[in-house]
């Protein structure tokens, strides 16, 4: 990977906490994923990226102790990288995003994802 950490660093800084999705399922990553997933969100963090907000997440629903596992989680990345690119971190395994929302992004950027992480549910 080629990342741009400043533009994409800067990228996160001016996304509101407001503006993400308010679902239920979301804001249980967004309030847990940072603390249960600390090496993986330093590694985000090495290449600009914020955890707690992501431009993709896809949950699935709670098993039958509460604990509620996101199959795919994505960021948006600026730089670039290849079709090939893997890297795993414990049972987490990262890739280049092949589908994905529009970005809506027009300069050079790529989309990673990486799954699966599995958080507790706590309904607010």
């Amino acid at each position: 990977m080629k990342v741009d950490i400043e533009k994409t660093r800067a990228y996160y800084n001016s996304i509101a906490q407001e503006t993400l999705c308010d679902c239920a399922y979301c804001k249980n990553y967004y309030a847990m994923v940072k603390a249960a997933y600390p090496e993986v969100a330093a590694y985000l963090a090495s290449f600009g990226i914020d955890i707690e907000k992501p431009h993709e997440i896809s949950p699935l629903e709670p098993d039958e102790n509460a604990m509620l596992e996101y199959c795919c989680c994505q960021y948006i990345v600026f730089g670039s990288c290849s079709d090939a690119y893997s890297h795993r971190i414990g049972e987490v395994e990262f890739g280049k995003g092949t589908s994905y929302p529009n970005t809506g992004i027009t300069e050079e950027h790529f989309v990673l994802d990486f799954y699966p992480i599995w958080l507790k549910f706590i309904d607010a």
